[in-house]
């Protein structure tokens, strides 16, 4: 019994201090990532209404004390996905190339304790299978929705 309270003691400090998983915002962190790359943003945009908060992978602070706590890529998520057989539940992840940058602007290689700020960029996306169980939707509504009016006028087709 000792050895089991002592755990339960320990194991709140431990989990708070292991890297892991970590959520974003979509609009504030995933958007603005796809705005630099077009065919991509339209991509992802005009085809997937966004489920669940996206997963990228959380910089320890014992990484980095600077980035401690920041997210980086890849990001997965859970999306509708509206194609030509009608809308289908997949896994939608923005696959992205990470730079870790100092404070003289220059690339870090190795140690990210020199790291000061983070360029990312997204290089491809990826579809998978939804999970066992996948909502279509959850509590709070999607995170973001097409806007097929926007999407179809991009497209040169008219919105019905």
């Amino acid at each position: 019994m000792k050895k089991a309270f002592f755990l339960l003691l320990f194991f709140p400090a431990v989990s708070f201090a292991l890297d892991g998983t970590g959520s974003v915002d979509f609009d504030s962190a995933i958007v603005p990532l796809l705005n630099r790359n077009t065919v991509l943003k339209d991509l992802v945009l005009c085809n997937f209404d966004i489920v669940g908060d996206p997963m990228g992978t959380r910089i320890g602070d014992v990484q980095s004390k600077a980035l401690g706590g920041d997210r980086v890529g890849p990001y997965s998520m859970w999306a509708n996905w509206h194609g030509n057989s009608g809308v289908k539940p997949v896994i939608l992840t923005i696959n992205t190339r990470t730079n870790f940058i100092d404070a003289h602007g220059k690339k870090v290689r190795g140690d990210l304790q020199k790291a000061v700020r983070i360029e990312e960029y997204v290089e491809s996306v990826t579809i998978e299978p939804p999970d066992k169980d996948q909502p279509q939707s959850v509590p709070g509504g999607l995170k973001h929705s097409i806007d097929a009016q926007a999407c179809s006028v991009k497209t040169g087709q008219r919105s019905k």
